[in-house]
């Protein structure tokens, strides 16, 4: 008992210090011990896991997926009538799905007919970009 005297001496903890140590030390050991528990107990073959094997289908897919979407772009060669076309040919246009057709016929109902293409930048959604690919694909009649 002499020692616990002397430690409690030397750290000189306050009765809640004491308690807040003791806490931190019977969670650090529990943490030891269910480390111990895992790294002994449960076989290895369980815990590890091939992710290569998914990288290779993920990688196969986006191919396919990308080849698919370059076959579709050359498969568009009609021009679509900004004043004339319905929400499913809209939705044709790449880049534009169900949500920016409604807001291109929106815009055309509450502005009038599009007097030129370069109009279309005007919709919420319809940037640089997007206008660029949308170009060789739309006219205005």
């Amino acid at each position: 008992m002499d020692i616990l005297k002397k430690l409690k001496e030397y750290f000189a903890f306050t009765k809640n210090e004491q308690i807040v140590f003791l806490f931190l030390s019977v969670v650090f050991l529990t943490g030891v011990a269910v480390k111990g528990y895992k790294a002994y107990s449960i076989p290895k073959s369980a815990v590890q896991f091939n992710y290569s094997a998914e990288d290779s289908v993920f990688t196969a897919r986006s191919q396919t997926a990308s080849a698919d979407s370059v076959r579709a772009e050359k498969k568009l060669v009609r021009k679509f009538d900004l004043n004339t076309a319905t929400k499913t040919e809209l939705m044709e246009l790449p880049g534009i799905g169900e949500a920016m057709a409604e807001r291109i016929i929106l815009r055309r109902e509450e502005k009038g007919k599009f007097r030129s293409i370069a109009e279309l930048k005007k919709v919420k959604g319809i940037g640089e970009k997007k206008f660029e690919k949308l170009t060789p694909h739309i006219e205005v009649k």
